[in-house]
């Protein structure tokens, strides 16, 4: 019965909330989380009401002096931060930390680099921990299957990731999670090359690594799944130094839409440059690798390029250009960017976790 006392328009008002209080709890989440765990982008999977759900966090954060107008500032402009432990500093974390970053013309601080956790930033772990709970939340079920995505080992780089990535395995699983690490490119196999049987070629462009994975009907071994310590960092990095610029000035510049076969300015002329030479060094890497590996496909595969730094117009076309140039133990059908690349990994994450 309705509330005579009450005015038209708060009656409607309270229909909204009865409405929308229902429609929350007929939401439904199945068991099962992917996670992808990016040096640039953080992005969690999971499959509500039958469709896939994504959240995203960016991997910054920004610290600015603990004041009441810093304090102000930050909540009018609705960005979320935490405090220091020592109560001194706030730490504003992901998009928010780059735009803060972005207008004093300084670099954001960010808990992964190179594609593992960051040896520089004594704050890491904590920030790690707090955007990743932040992201997957609590499990609905006990010991709730959660995939994450791990990077290789690199071939160009004297380090591993046995470190990085059990320390994230022992955050999920204080969660409450049954975690299992996948490689990022493989989870991309999974998302992926369903109407190609699960062969072929998955190259995940991240911020820190290019990661590579190999798959014959969706098996791959230890020595097909590989990273190049080299992406969308370095490349942001050096265009950075050739025009003057901070490495956070030119991420707002690639991310914002760069055609690499027609730039526009200086800045985006830099970036092309830094792309071919980023392409011709994975690409030589590619081939340096499956040289002595017998392969043996029975027809020619599909190549399928994922993460943000893949998102540069055209750079599918150059990929390819480069690529066929190479001399590579298997036949190349086509080269294609990932239907969604920023969440083909979470997304291959997810199936393996709902399979499980």
């Amino acid at each position: 019965m309705e509330n005579l006392n009450e005015n038209p328009e708060q009656t409607s008002e309270r229909k909204k909330r009865t409405i929308a209080k229902d429609e929350i709890q007929t939401i439904e989440r199945t068991p099962g989380v992917g996670l992808d765990l990016g040096t640039m982008q953080l992005v969690s999977a999971t499959m509500i009401d039958s469709k896939t759900s994504y959240k995203t966090q960016r991997d910054a954060f920004y610290d600015v002096e603990n004041s009441i107008m810093s304090k102000n500032m930050l909540k009018n402009m609705k960005y979320a931060y935490i405090e220091s432990a020592d109560k001194k500093r706030l730490f504003v974390i992901g998009d928010a930390a780059l735009h803060l970053a972005s207008f004093f013309n300084d670099e954001c601080r960010r808990p992964f680099s190179k594609g593992v956790i960051s040896t520089r930033e004594k704050e890491a772990l904590s920030m790690i921990k707090t955007i990743m709970h932040g992201l997957v939340g609590d499990p609905i079920v006990e010991n709730e299957k959660l995939y994450f995505s791990s990077p290789a080992d690199p071939v160009d780089a004297q380090f591993n990731n046995i470190y990085h990535q059990n320390v994230l395995m022992s955050f999920l699983k204080s969660f409450g999670y049954d975690a299992v690490p996948i490689n990022e490119a493989f989870a991309i196999v999974w998302a992926e090359l369903e109407e190609e049987a699960y062969d072929g070629l998955a190259l995940s462009f991240g911020a820190g690594q290019c990661n590579a994975a190999l798959s014959l009907m969706g098996m791959s071994n230890t020595a097909q799944q590989f990273s190049i310590a080299r992406s969308g960092d370095w490349l942001d990095e050096q265009s950075a130094i050739s025009v003057g610029l901070k490495a956070s000035r030119i991420t707002m510049i690639k991310e914002a839409g760069v055609d690499l076969l027609a730039p526009k300015t200086r800045e985006e002329t830099a970036i092309k440059f830094y792309y071919e030479n980023l392409i011709t060094y994975v690409c030589n890497h590619l081939e340096k690798k499956f040289k002595d590996q017998e392969i043996n496909f029975a027809k020619p595969i599909t190549v399928v390029l994922s993460g943000g730094t893949s998102k540069a117009i055209n750079f599918d076309k150059l990929f390819e250009q480069e690529l066929r140039t190479k001399s590579l133990p298997f036949e190349i059908k086509n080269v294609k960017k990932a239907s969604d690349p920023l969440n083909a990994v979470a997304r291959g994450c997810l199936l393996n976790a709902l399979m499980s």
